[in-house]
């Protein structure tokens, strides 16, 4: 549990540190750490949001409305903030990580290609997109599994 807590500080103060290596360890307790984090907001979101609609289909609109309502827009705003926030460390980490495992700069462009497929499918609807981000996140996938050195040239 300790090591889960330093590594995710050691994710925080190696915010812009596009150098150096994340183990598989590292990589993967920061990983779980962010997945706990993002669930606790996506229930605190739905939920206020399911008690928000609940109201409004009722057609009440009472103090508690109001409250509901102000949960809602403050469970969404920690929702994107916390999104945007963790952008710019989880691509050093993932870029440290790709260090790690042997393979050059130019394979980063893998989560880069990660965060603006899903943005381009949004704006074209075009399912050729969705593919390629599969593809994209299976590779990925597999370079965060390999152990350290896998791919380096021996």
């Amino acid at each position: 549990m300790i090591e889960m807590i330093h590594a995710y500080e050691d994710y925080w103060k190696e915010y812009l540190d596009f150098s150096g290596r994340s183990t598989r360890a590292e990589f993967w307790r920061v990983v779980f750490d962010n997945l706990i984090l993002t669930l606790v907001v996506v229930v605190l979101t739905s939920g206020s949001l399911f008690g928000l609609f609940s109201q409004l289909l009722e057609d009440h609109f009472t103090g508690i409305s109001l409250g509901v309502f102000s949960l809602s827009l403050v469970a969404l705003v920690v929702s994107l903030f916390y999104g945007l926030a963790t952008i710019i460390p989880n691509l050093a980490l993932e870029y440290r990580r790709f260090m790690d495992t042997g393979l050059s700069k130019s394979w980063f462009i893998l989560p880069i290609l990660a965060l603006v497929l899903p943005v381009l499918y949004l704006l074209t609807f075009n399912w050729l997109l969705l593919v390629a981000l599969v593809v994209v996140e299976a590779v990925v996938l597999v370079v965060n599994l390999s152990k350290t050195g896998q791919f380096s040239k021996k």
